[in-house]
C-alpha cells in the first residue's frame, strides 16, 4: 500500500513538472545576468563541475549531490561532511560546506552553506575620486530532506539566499523539488527537478523586483553493462525554448553598405543549448575520471574567432578509506578555466575506528 501511495505522489510530481513547463509566462526569467541570485546556478563541487556543471541523476556517496537535486540524498551519505573551494576569476572565492545525516524516524536530512566573497572594491564619488571601499558577497543556506519507497525517491531543498553590495542587501526564499527513479536491476537513473522556485522578500532598493533563476530540469545517468563508462544527459530550462542571450549591441553584424544585420540563431543551436553531457570513466571503485560538455556555456562565452575550450570540463575523484578527494577544471572563456577542489570525510567510519581502538 505504501508503495502504491508513493507511486501516486511520484507521478503527481511528474504531472506538476509538465504543468509548470506550460506556464512559462508565469515563471519567465532572463538568462545573461538579468535576474537576482544568479550564483545559485553555480555547481557546488568538483565532480558536478567536471560533468558539465549540471547533473541531477547521478547517485553515489558524494554528499554534495543534494545541492543539485534533493532526491539524490541517500543513506550512503550518512555522517558525511564536505568542504569545497573554488578560487574563481579576479580574486573571487567560492566555498561550500555540506553535511548529511540519517535519523531513524525523521529520515534523511542534509544542510549546506554556500558563500561567495567578491572581495573589496574602491568607492568613488561623482568626480571619480576614491572616498573609501566596500565589500560584496552572496550566500545561501540550504536544508534538504528526502524519502524513498522502492525505486522512487522524492526530496526538497529549502533555501535562504542573501546578497550584499556595500550597504545594499537582498534576501530570497527558494525551493527545489526533485524526484529520482532508480532502476532496480540496471544501472539506470532518471531524475526530475523544479529548481529555484521562490521570491525575494527584500530587494536592494525599494521597487526593484528581483526575478529568480527558476529552472525545470530532467536528466538520466546510465552505465552499459560491460563498459567501464557511465553517461549522463541533463536537459535544463525546459519551461522556455529560446534561452540564447539576445543583446542587440553584440548580436548584430554590419554588411558592406553599413547596415545592421541581426545574426540569427538556428533552431538546432537553440535546442542544444538546453543540454549538458557528462561521462565518467570508472577505472576502479576508488578512482574515476570525469568529462563534460555544456553547449550553452560554449555558445555564450566563446570568442568570435576562438573557442578556447569554452563549455568543456574535466576532473578526477579518488577515495582513500574514509576520505574522498576530487579536482576538476571547467573552461568558460579565453581568460582561463576555473578549478574546483572537493574534500569529503566519512565521520561515521572515523568514529567507529576510534571506538574500536
Amino acid at each position: 500500500m505504501n508503495y502504491i501511495r508513493f507511486s501516486i505522489v511520484f507521478y503527481v510530481f511528474l504531472a506538476s513538472v509538465g504543468i509548470l513547463i506550460t506556464l512559462e509566462p508565469a515563471y519567465s526569467q532572463h538568462l545573461g545576468g538579468r535576474n537576482g541570485f544568479a550564483f545559485l546556478r553555480l555547481p557546488t563541487n568538483a565532480p558536478q563541475a567536471a560533468l558539465g556543471g549540471s547533473n541531477l541523476s547521478l547517485i553515489n556517496s558524494n554528499v554534495n549531490l543534494f545541492t543539485a537535486n534533493p532526491a539524490l540524498l541517500n543513506t550512503a551519505m550518512h555522517k558525511h561532511a564536505s568542504f569545497n573551494f573554488v578560487p574563481y576569476y579576479t580574486g573571487v572565492n567560492y566555498s561550500t560546506l555540506t553535511y548529511a545525516h540519517k535519523f531513524n524516524k525523521a529520515g534523511r536530512w542534509g544542510v549546506a552553506l554556500q558563500y561567495l566573497d567578491y572581495g573589496s572594491f574602491e568607492e568613488t564619488d561623482a568626480t571619480g575620486a576614491v572616498v573609501g571601499s566596500f565589500q560584496a558577497n552572496d550566500f545561501v543556506v540550504t536544508t534538504a530532506h528526502a524519502r524513498s519507497i522502492g525505486p522512487y525517491t522524492v526530496g526538497m531543498n529549502v533555501k535562504l539566499a542573501g546578497s550584499t553590495i556595500a550597504e545594499y542587501n537582498a534576501y530570497g526564499l527558494l525551493l527545489d523539488m526533485g524526484g529520482v527513479f532508480k532502476h532496480p536491476e540496471h544501472d539506470l537513473t532518471i531524475g526530475l527537478l523544479i529548481k529555484n522556485a521562490g521570491f525575494a522578500f527584500k530587494s536592494y532598493t525599494p521597487g526593484n523586483n528581483l526575478g529568480m533563476p527558476f529552472d525545470v530540469q530532467v536528466g538520466t545517468s546510465f552505465k552499459p553493462e560491460f563498459m567501464p563508462l557511465r553517461f549522463s544527459f541533463t536537459a535544463h530550462h525546459l519551461h522556455t525554448f529560446d534561452i540564447a542571450y539576445d543583446d542587440p549591441a553584440y548580436n548584430t553584424i554590419i554588411d558592406q553598405n553599413g547596415n545592421q544585420v541581426i545574426e540569427k540563431i538556428s533552431f538546432t543551436d537553440k535546442l542544444f543549448r538546453h543540454f549538458v553531457f557528462g561521462t565518467e570513466i570508472l577505472l576502479s571503485k576508488a578512482f574515476q575520471l570525469q568529462a563534460g560538455y555544456n553547449h550553452l556555456v560554449r555558445q555564450e562565452m566563446k570568442l568570435e574567432n576562438r573557442m578556447a575550450g569554452a563549455g568543456l570540463s574535466f576532473g578526477a575523484s579518488l577515495q582513500i578509506k574514509a576520505f574522498q578527494m576530487a579536482y576538476s577544471r571547467a573552461y568558460h572563456h579565453a581568460a582561463g578555466g576555473v578549478s574546483y577542489l572537493t574534500l569529503i570525510s566519512n565521520f561515521g567510519a572515523l568514529i567507529k575506528k576510534k571506538e574500536s581502538k
